[in-house]
């Protein structure tokens, strides 16, 4: 190729070479057909998809060498699925607007700013060849923030009739974008969703422009605000679960935190299922800390503090003892170095989860 191209165009046609890693089977053996251990990538697309199959070898990719991983496919498969559901919902849903960006909220702004963030860590990350990290990124992004948190945020207003321009817009402007972004490695989905885009497209994909950087929507206090939120919100739901309170069931409280306007306010007690009460002297029969103060817990029907006080401290005893037995275990350096690495790994990560854990209740 350098002699074709000096030669027909007198030019060297690039100018970096990557080399990528030797991918073995799941046990670590080299992949051979003599040992039976060769993975045929036709049967991968097969169960779950180009797509899905592309986007698994680019996240399990590594400058080491690399034991293939199907749980890596399948995560590509949960991707382009959640892609293609929450596109088809935002399409359904959109107002007749151009996609751009239109904030008018806290979470707006977030979500813009968050994208200018994904836009810039994926280009860092694809000119640096560190496809892994570009694509377990982009999966983060697409699947946390914009399904699990922006969409439900601007719910009420999406499905508000003739009020959701402005989170038309919005939605419009971030889903055209991150299809863009996933399309190196994703292109078979996302070149079929922008199809179906609203409006006039007279180019493919695959010939549009890669999304770039806009300082401008770049904003740290919104990021702060509802990040804030999304800890607030997170605490608010571990806890309801933790106490086994019923779906249906809100708790009651006082909010005593700063960093918190009235529409964040609202958000916290819509998503936290909580209602705040103002003005009550009522005696508190609980806290619940959130970031930037507490949530002051009040006696309500379906409620039962005592109870939830203890359930959480025997949950904590049973954590205590796991954590125990599991350092020691990772203490003593026989089992360190004769155990196979994934079970030693696996161990540590079941320790740093049960001190998450403990960490939460306490």
């Amino acid at each position: 190729m350098i002699m074709m191209g000096l030669e027909f165009v007198g030019e060297i046609p690039f100018d970096d070479v990557y080399i990528h890693s030797v991918i073995q089977a799941p046990d670590g053996r080299r992949m051979s057909k003599s040992l039976g251990t060769g993975i045929d990538p036709i049967e991968m697309i097969d169960a779950h998809g180009a797509d899905a199959t592309r986007f698994g070898l680019l996240a399990m990719s590594s400058a080491q060498d690399v034991r293939f991983s199907e749980e890596k496919v399948k995560q590509g498969s949960d991707l382009a699925n959640k892609l293609w559901n929450a596109s088809r919902l935002i399409l359904l849903k959109v107002a007749d607007v151009a996609a751009e960006p239109k904030p008018v909220s806290a979470e707006d702004r977030w979500i813009l700013s968050r994208l200018q963030g994904a836009i810039d860590e994926t280009t860092e990350r694809i000119d640096a060849y560190d496809f892994s990290h570009a694509a377990l990124g982009l999966y983060e992004f697409f699947y946390n923030e914009v399904c699990d948190w922006y969409l439900e945020l601007v719910k009420p207003r999406l499905y508000e009739e003739g009020a959701n321009d402005d989170v038309s817009a919005n939605l419009l402007f971030v889903l055209e974008r991150t299809l863009a972004l996933l399309h190196p490695l994703m292109p078979f989905v996302t070149e079929e969703i922008w199809s179906l885009l609203p409006g006039e497209r007279t180019e493919l994909l695959a010939a549009a422009g890669y999304p770039t950087v806009d300082q401008a929507l770049v904003n740290a206090q919104a990021e702060a605000d509802v990040n804030r939120l999304i800890e607030a919100v997170t605490s608010l739901r571990r806890y309801r679960d933790e106490i086994g309170m019923p779906a249906k069931v809100a708790l009651c409280g006082r909010l005593v935190a700063e960093g918190y306007d009235d529409d964040l306010v609202g958000q916290l007690q819509r998503l936290g299922r909580v209602d705040f009460v103002s003005g009550s002297d009522e005696a508190a029969v609980g806290s619940l800390a959130i970031p930037g103060g507490t949530v002051e817990l009040l006696a309500t029907e379906g409620f039962d503090p005592a109870a939830a006080d203890k359930k959480n401290e025997a949950r904590a005893r049973e954590l205590r003892d796991e954590i125990a037995r599991l350092q020691k275990k990772l203490g003593n350096e026989q089992f360190v170095a004769k155990a196979p690495e994934a079970v030693v790994r696996g161990e540590r990560e079941k320790l740093a989860g049960y001190e998450r854990e403990l960490a939460a209740l306490s």
